[in-house]
């Protein structure tokens, strides 16, 4: 896409956007004439209400970036996307069945993007209600934001499924149309809500900066104390590994990628046993997964090194937010290392080498 037509689809976004909310049948008329539009501008929303309403996600990520929060704001992007999609999924098909012979998938998909944008938009407000107010809305009030946007979404459905029903469209007088005098103020408004929930987000971020990202190295590692479920009685405490270099291993046993680090976490802690180093793993299941469980899983999968099962306190103290994460701990319960998702062998072998070094 040419830079020019990028910079006018911009220009046109926020009067699409608001065609959509104030005259839907207008604008999905203009989508079926131009056989195109309505996925741009879900896209567009989707992004912008990702930096809006997420803020607080991007910005834990940033912070956290050296010790792969890359992927966390790569993650907190497309986070936003896989709640349109699917409803722009379901409202395209609801098209295209409905339109029989008529149909035109591509438009069809289209069509379906664009009646998704009012959900989209009651979300947000109802979201960015919540940033601004600061608590956590009742069950009931969840629901009632969901059923407000189901039912707007579905009304545009059935305007998208009528303009499949005339097809083939007649390009007469109405395709030079005038907009709707209220679309481009409309679509501002909209993103005035996206605005409100920045700025509540900002705000929040910058007085609850201090708990974003992980532990960082050279803080003092968090004692804590939890019951092991490696098969072995009694309770484990990281302060009782001083002068031993420990890595911990944040996982759970619904985690692919943990599941997937196993063998390589217990080879290497065989490996590195007798250099002074402590694996421990920290079970992060919550009270989905009872300790009982985790021990049945453990026997089956092997726990060459002590776990522990966490309550809660450990992933509090070390701010984990994503699993797998690994920390080593040095010797004088220093941090020296976070690694965060995903980590390869040898960059996990190497700064355990750093802090045997130390």
């Amino acid at each position: 896409m040419a830079s020019g037509e990028l910079w006018s689809r911009f220009r046109e976004f926020p009067r699409a956007l608001g065609a959509l909310l104030v005259a839907p049948q207008r604008a999905l008329r203009e989508i079926e004439r131009k056989e195109g539009g309505g996925f741009w501008v879900l896209i567009a929303w989707s992004l912008l209400a990702a930096l809006g309403l997420r803020f607080a996600n991007l910005a834990d990520a940033v912070v956290g970036f050296e010790a792969g929060g890359g992927l966390r704001v790569v993650s907190v992007l497309v986070g936003e996307l896989s709640q349109a999609i699917p409803v722009a999924l379901v409202a395209a098909l609801a098209v295209v069945v409905a339109a029989g012979a008529k149909r035109d998938p591509s438009v069809d998909l289209e069509l379906g993007c664009a009646a998704t944008i009012p959900f989209l938009f009651v979300r947000a407000v109802f979201r960015t209600a919540v940033i601004v107010v600061g608590r956590e809305p009742s069950l009931r009030l969840v629901q009632a934001s969901y059923i407000l946007a189901l039912a707007w979404t579905v009304l545009a459905v059935v305007l998208a499924i009528r303009i499949a029903h005339g097809r083939p469209y007649v390009r007469g007088a109405d395709a030079m149309a005038r907009p709707h005098p209220w679309a481009l103020m409309t679509g501002w408004g909209a993103l005035v809500v996206l605005a409100v929930a920045l700025g509540g987000s900002a705000i929040w971020t910058v007085r609850n900066a201090a708990t974003l990202g992980p532990v960082t190295r050279g803080t003092t590692a968090a004692d804590f104390s939890l019951p092991r479920v490696d098969g072995q009685p009694g309770s484990l405490s990281l302060s009782s590994y001083r002068g031993r270099v420990v890595v911990l291993d944040f996982w759970a046993t619904w985690c692919p990628p943990c599941l997937a680090a196993l063998p390589m976490m217990h080879d290497l802690s065989h490996e590195v046993e007798s250099k002074g180093v402590t694996f421990v793993g920290v079970d992060s299941d919550g009270s989905q997964t009872s300790p009982a469980e985790v021990t049945e899983f453990l026997r089956q999968h092997g726990a060459p090194y002590p776990v522990v099962y966490d309550d809660g306190t450990a992933g509090e103290r070390y701010r984990i937010k994503v699993l797998p994460t690994v920390v080593i701990v040095g010797k004088d319960g220093v941090v020296e290392r976070v690694f965060i998702g995903s980590t390869g062998r040898n960059a996990l072998a190497a700064a355990i080498d750093v802090a045997r070094a130390r």
